[in-house]
């Protein structure tokens, strides 16, 4: 499954994959780096709102169960205008988290 080919239902489900991979490697401490940054360089890339927000989504969770890394933050702050409702609200929570993170 890959984030940056097929139609959007494929993409949100690949979103998913990562997702569920995201929350595993942060509940069990591992390193998260591999799962982040292809959500984010796809959430960057990305233009249909549902995928935007599946993807957003899962990034919220770093906030939950740890830090936001600081290399997120510029290119979330980037897209942020251009995302749907629903996912800007996650990265906004998420560029927060970030802020107290420093």
């Amino acid at each position: 499954m890959r984030l940056a080919e097929g139609e959007p239902d494929f993409r949100e489900l690949a979103a998913a994959h990562l997702g569920d991979l995201l929350i595993g490697a942060c509940k069990t401490g591992r390193d998260t780096s591999s799962i982040v940054l292809p959500l984010a360089e796809a959430l960057v890339r990305e233009n249909d709102p549902l995928v935007q927000e599946e993807i957003a989504h899962f990034l919220g969770h770093l906030v939950e169960y740890g830090t936001v890394p600081q290399a997120l933050v510029e290119p979330l702050q980037e897209c942020l205008p251009r995302l749907s409702a629903e996912a800007a609200a996650y990265v906004a929570d998420l560029l927060e988290a970030a802020r107290w993170d420093v």
